[in-house]
């Protein structure tokens, strides 16, 4: 019995999906040109990576897509299109994927895990980031250089560069630049809590809905507006505008979340800290605008084409495209960015003031 093994519905623990031999078959495909996605780190870098798929299918529209990603980003790219397999890192899937050969590999994470994935991988063309021979990072095509630039010159990354990362990534692969959105798949399932949620508390939808994410996760502490600018921004949107105000944040907000609650003094809706990440992009998805660090919550209002207002420290804003649907607010001191996790001062996000939020959004209504 000759089976055909190189097809694209070819399972071999089991019957393919049509219940068919290979002799024959009218539905064999053999796999077209297999691309492999090495990006996991930074749930926010994940998304703003997705615009990079449209451009890829109009180089290859038959090409067979397969995108490793941290198993917290998985719900980021559950439901896409554009992706043939999705797996997340683990120590089966990366011995299941370097028994692979792969036409073109992307790899575009700088992290130890990933570019040793990635110098493993066996593919006939690699891009991106590599690990050399000393453990250190390394890249596979010239066109990746001014992206390894980026990492260790701090004059170039802090003050000289104007691309965004999504123009980065593009150059870096070789593939058409065409400022293609991001892409994130929301199911009606992922907003039924915020749903029920905005019918229990009978939110009155005429008036502007705005949401304040509080966290500036884990990494970098510095991202962190000071809570008593959120309690000041909340009762200004409040007394002007009438706005509905919705806090949002993750677990790691509980505590501060209830602080703002208490101490605005006026009518806020907490949207709770245990939601599912598609849940909390569903609450997202109600608003009208987002006020937010340079966080995951930017990139998901942005996926969700949601109004924003940014506020930007320690990081770049030049490398981040709002699609025309937002305001970024950078402080510009003199110290910033400086990509530092903690501060004892805080100087560039504590000079962003609640009236110049507060102004932002009503730029945007």
């Amino acid at each position: 019995m000759q089976l055909k093994d190189d097809c694209l519905h070819f399972r071999g623990d089991k019957p393919c999906k049509y219940k068919r031999l290979c002799s024959g078959c009218p539905y064999y495909q053999p796999f077209p040109k297999r691309i492999l996605i090495i990006k996991g780190r930074a749930q926010g870098d994940v998304l703003r990576t997705t615009p990079l798929l449209p451009a890829i299918k109009r180089t290859y529209p038959d090409s067979h897509l397969t995108w490793i990603v941290d198993e917290e980003s998985v719900p980021l790219l559950t439901h896409n299109p554009y992706l043939d397999r999705l797996v997340f890192f683990s120590l089966e899937n990366v011995l299941y994927l370097q028994q692979q050969t792969f036409d073109l590999l992307l790899s575009l994470d700088k992290e130890p895990l990933s570019t040793a994935l990635a110098q493993s991988i066996k593919a006939k063309e690699k891009k991106g980031f590599g690990l050399n021979q000393w453990g250190n990072l390394t890249i596979f095509n010239p066109e990746s250089e001014y992206a390894f630039q980026l990492g260790v010159d701090d004059e170039l990354k802090f003050h000289q560069n104007k691309k965004t990362y999504q123009q980065i990534i593009h150059e870096m692969t070789g593939f058409n630049y065409q400022r293609d959105p991001y892409l994130f798949y929301l199911q009606e399932e992922d907003t039924l809590r915020a749903k029920k949620y905005f019918q229990s508390k009978k939110i009155d939808k005429s008036r502007p809905l705005i949401g304040l994410n509080t966290g500036a996760g884990e990494k970098f502490l510095t991202k962190q507006w000071p809570a008593e600018y959120f309690i000041q921004l909340s009762q200004m949107l409040y007394q002007e505008l009438k706005a509905n105000i919705f806090l949002l944040g993750g677990p790691r907000e509980t505590k501060l979340n209830q602080q703002i609650e208490k101490k605005s003094n006026i009518p806020i809706f907490n949207t709770g800290n245990d939601n599912s990440l598609r849940e909390f992009a569903g609450f997202i998805s109600f608003l009208d605008v987002v006020v937010c660090a340079d966080t995951l919550a930017l990139h998901l209002a942005l996926a969700l084409k949601r109004k924003v207002v940014a506020l930007f420290g320690p990081t770049c804003p030049q490398e981040i495209d709002m699609y025309d649907l937002g305001v970024k607010l950078f402080a510009g001191v003199p110290c910033s960015p400086c990509y530092k996790p903690t501060c004892a001062e805080l100087s560039c996000m504590k000079s962003i003031k609640p009236i110049q939020v507060l102004e932002a959004i009503k730029s945007l209504l």
